[in-house]
């Protein structure tokens, strides 16, 4: 039972910690996800049109890596319910719609070779009503609206509708489609046909493109995901540690019939202080995973498998909180030593189950967290057997492992009073007793017989405290 409140205990420690990482490793696979989509996408069109030449597919190519980036940048900033799609039913108006939970916008791109031809090929009356996406490197410079005024102008008076199209294509014309703050990345159009040649060739490379993770993903981002993860891992916190309070609550007005004003107080500070730690961890646990992962910390870095990272924020944060109870008194520097050893074989465990449970029940969060639950509880069984077996050793070895467990030959006060020896002990205060009168009947008293005996005891070594070993 010891093993299963300690395991439960450090589950409900660092759950929060569990949840960050978690939520971090979900945010970074989520933009990863979308960054393969526009990859995979990119080469499907390359592989469909293999017998059109690269100037023409370069234009189709856009399309995909306008939608796709788009949706990449979505998730980066943690949006919802918002998306882009390359239309496929070869609608001759749009190219590219943006889904935004009920309302529906639509882009039309064009990739000429110079900026005077996609602007000729863009301005057409029925683009009026949509938005138009051109070559990053032919709207700089004023390339394209300046040809588009041009032609606007010149058409004034002979064909006022056309020259209204032009106009269109230089007041909406933009390097990337935009909606609600979400962006896609510019492409040029010497970039479009590289693209396509590449991927001809087999020699793709998404990271020269900026199609990684770091490229999408900001500090801003960060923090801001490490705050959103820090919330759900302070009410996930609250809710684990006051569970068992609600419960004692419940039975307590089940056996009484009412519910003491004392025990809700109690239950409500518990929760508020458990939040908060929660909040804390969580949000480190987020930001150093996210900041890991995403590649902002480096390339080398990125590849660090997320319940690395986990146990190391759970095995640091721990060390430090501990760190500071030996610093002020309040525990042994040997057992910080076994806090220590603990956390690590019982976090261990912990990830493992919430790795394989988060394979084996495809819930967000959840198939995580009850995997790091029952590994925890895991880990402190096997903690603590493992645990009793060196001690053992130590009992019978007279190893000391290299002085962490103290080999104490000093005989217990119990034994020695067993064996006659006064005992000498500080003087100690003690308040007189009030002596008050009682009236006690008298006892009947018999004498009993009891021959002389040879009293032996038997002395033993074993665990007498924390990683202690003694006579007992």
């Amino acid at each position: 039972m010891d093993s299963f409140k300690e395991g439960y205990r450090h589950f409900v420690k660092n759950s929060s910690d569990f949840q960050g990482v978690n939520h971090s490793n979900e945010y970074i696979d989520q933009i990863q996800t979308e960054i393969n989509k526009t990859i995979s996408e990119m080469s499907k069109t390359v592989s469909q049109r293999g017998n059109a030449n690269n100037a023409t597919t370069k234009g189709f190519i856009a399309e995909d890596w306008h939608a796709g980036t788009f949706n990449a940048d979505v998730a980066a900033k943690g949006g919802k319910d918002i998306y882009a799609r390359v239309d496929k039913s070869n609608n001759p108006i749009k190219d590219i719609d943006i889904f935004n939970k009920d309302t529906t916008s639509s882009w039309q791109s064009k990739y000429y070779n110079s900026a005077k031809d996609t602007v000729k090929g863009l301005s057409n009356p029925k683009y009026n009503d949509v938005g138009k996406v051109v070559p990053s490197d032919q709207i700089v410079d004023d390339g394209i609206k300046a040809a588009a005024r041009k032609q606007a102008l010149r058409n004034s008076e002979i064909r006022p509708e056309v020259a209204e199209a032009y106009q269109h294509t230089a007041n909406f014309a933009r390097s990337v489609i935009e909606e609600n703050g979400y962006t896609s990345k510019g492409l040029t159009d010497r970039d479009a046909l590289k693209i396509v040649e590449e991927i001809k060739n087999g020699t793709f490379d998404s990271k020269k493109y900026g199609l990684t993770t770091e490229d999408f993903i900001k500090v801003e981002y960060v923090i801001q995901q490490s705050l959103k993860a820090g919330v759900t891992a302070a009410a996930l916190t609250a809710i684990i540690k006051v569970t068992p309070e609600i419960y004692k609550i419940i039975m307590s007005m089940i056996e009484q019939g009412y519910i003491e004003k004392d025990q809700l107080i109690q239950a409500g500070f518990f929760t508020l202080d458990s939040s908060v730690e929660g909040f804390i961890r969580g949000s480190v646990a987020a930001a150093i995973t996210a900041t890991l992962k995403s590649g902002l910390a480096g390339e080398s870095l990125k590849s660090i498998n997320p319940s690395m990272i986990s146990l190391g924020t759970i095995l640091v944060m721990n060390a430090i909180h501990n760190s500071f109870k030996v610093a002020t008194g309040r525990m042994q520097p040997v057992e910080f030593v076994n806090t220590c050893a603990r956390d690590l074989v019982v976090a261990s465990f912990a990830m493992v189950g919430g790795s394989v449970s988060q394979g084996l029940i495809h819930i967000p969060a959840f198939g995580f967290m009850l995997g790091s639950f029952l590994g925890s509880i895991v880990g402190s069984f096997v903690y603590d057997a493992g645990k009793r077996v060196c001690l053992s050793f130590y009992i019978e070895s007279g190893f000391t492992f290299f002085g962490l467990v103290k080999q104490d030959y000093v005989l217990p006060k119990e034994v020695l009073e067993s064996l006659g020896l006064k005992v000498f002990e500080f003087e100690k205060f003690i308040l007189k007793a009030p002596n008050i009168k009682k009236f006690e009947p008298k006892k009947f008293i018999y004498k009993k017989f009891e021959p002389n005996t040879i009293n032996i005891y038997i002395l033993r070594r074993g665990v007498i405290g924390v990683n202690k070993v003694g006579f007992v």
